[in-house]
């Protein structure tokens, strides 16, 4: 009886027109856009869901404390430089130190702040609750590279702007060098920011014990950034931590250092913006080697 009436049921339907299955056909369109504003959404949403989990973890305190030790350093050194002798009161000079010290302590910085941000997922196993809320693990992912970014990246701004405030008002020269270094520098630090983020961030996704994360940023950082001083620089371009000591724009040889003695001016690198433009695919390559690790790590879980 029951399936004399479901077959009834089934010839008495109407049939769709024609128009429906156009119309029906045309929808992909629509769905695409909708889907991609849902996306964007849900990542937006999982920005703010790690902001939030940040409260009272002390994560913003050693961002703006490392700032405030990084510019005090800067500022002692630069009134130093300006209270010596005119040779040395060099602002392409001042930058160049800069970046000495953002290459030494930046993978440091950049590997707390990554482990710091890991480990409040697992303190409450936070990341096991909202993965079962729906919540995908790689947008879990991209938005703490994003917040790392950023907030090293707003570390060194702040960083490199007072200096540069501060470096005319103290009787530093800020000649033709300093400009033309300026740009290629801001690029390297940009590259090498996302470069050290993304691989520092990788380690303490993967890796249980954020010790090996903070131990690598430091030895990496700390040998990367001495290699140029035995004329290894190029050396540097083998590791994650090494694009900004590799890329500087300003030249570290002999002969630069025997133009500042003699005229108060280093030289800037045969090829400034060609170096630029290899810190960005040595960032790219890195950025994407770290991501193509986590993406493995998330299909095998």
């Amino acid at each position: 009886m029951s399936t004399t009436m479901s077959t009834a049921s089934l010839t008495s339907a109407p049939s769709v027109p024609p128009t429906a299955s156009a119309s029906t056909s045309s929808a992909p369109p629509a769905g695409a856009s909708a889907s991609s504003s849902v996306s964007a959404g849900g990542m937006l949403k999982a920005l703010r869901l790690e902001v939030g989990k940040l409260r009272r973890k002390h994560y913003w305190l050693i961002a703006a404390s490392t700032a405030g030790v990084c510019l005090g350093w800067c500022a002692m050194l630069m009134t130093l430089r300006a209270s010596g002798s005119a040779q040395v009161r060099s602002a392409a000079l001042q930058l160049s130190e800069f970046a000495q010290l953002m290459s030494l302590l930046m993978p440091i910085v950049t590997a707390v702040l990554a482990s710091r941000i890991v480990s409040v997922d697992t303190e409450e196993r936070m990341g096991q609750q909202f993965t079962a809320l729906g919540q995908r693990p790689m947008t879990r992912y991209r938005a703490k590279l994003a917040i790392v970014f950023l907030t090293v990246i707003a570390m060194e701004t702040a960083v490199l702007v007072m200096l540069s405030m501060m470096a005319s008002s103290i009787g530093l020269t800020m000649t033709d060098t300093y400009w033309n270094a300026l740009g290629p520098m801001v690029v390297e630090l940009v590259c090498s920011t996302l470069a050290i983020c993304t691989v520092q961030l990788t380690l303490s996704t993967c890796l249980d014990k954020q010790a090996i994360g903070l131990g690598a940023a430091a030895i990496g950082g700390f040998i990367t950034s001495g290699l140029p001083f035995a004329h290894l620089g190029g050396l540097s371009w083998l590791l994650p931590w090494g694009i900004v000591p590799a890329a500087t724009p300003i030249d570290g040889t002999d002969v630069s250092m025997a133009s500042l003695r003699a005229t108060g001016e280093v030289t800037l690198a045969s090829h400034p913006w060609l170096l630029a433009g290899l810190a960005v695919l040595a960032a790219a390559v890195w950025s994407a080697a770290a991501y193509a690790v986590i993406v493995y790590k998330e299909n095998h879980r």
